[in-house]
């Protein structure tokens, strides 16, 4: 196969305006970043984190918990704790809430699992170190009502 000698050069017409990249660099340096929480792309339907849905436990479940969690770092919550915080193939979620992500048009990779309870839990996706909330479930168990079935051993 011969090879050409030639230098090649790329030409472009124009430089696209307004086209970035979202997110470069090294992908997994959010594990050394304190969380930080979005909820602009809550479920207001399912798993609604709502007043309707949360009530009270907002003030004496979540907040505390979700204050606890900004004094660490993502490599603790996700690595060293991640038997109660993790992440989930999208193929493991009720089928629901597969729906609920196609109907809100979120491609995520995979959804992050972090536990506020014993039955509580609290379901987004990653972007940077941004947790954007996505459900509150307060029946995760082995049931079908909840957002990722925790099938329990030796039953």
């Amino acid at each position: 196969m011969a090879v050409s000698k030639r230098k090649k050069e790329v030409k472009q017409k124009e430089i696209p305006i307004g086209k970035c990249i979202a997110q470069g660099g090294d992908p997994e340096r959010f594990y050394s970043e304190n969380p930080a929480w979005a909820f602009a792309n809550s479920d207001q339907e399912m798993w609604a984190f709502s007043q309707t849905h949360i009530g009270e436990l907002f003030w004496t479940e979540l907040f505390p918990r979700l204050k606890a969690l900004e004094t660490q770092k993502w490599s603790e919550i996700l690595l060293k704790n991640k038997k109660q915080n993790h992440s989930l193939n999208l193929n493991a979620l009720n089928k629901i809430a597969q729906d609920r992500l196609a109907a809100k048009f979120i491609e995520a990779e995979s959804l992050i699992s972090l536990r506020i309870t014993g039955s509580h839990r609290l379901y987004g996706y990653m972007t940077g170190r941004v947790f954007n909330v996505l459900w509150y479930d307060d029946d995760h168990g082995d049931n079908n009502n909840c957002v990722c079935r925790s099938h329990l051993k030796h039953t």
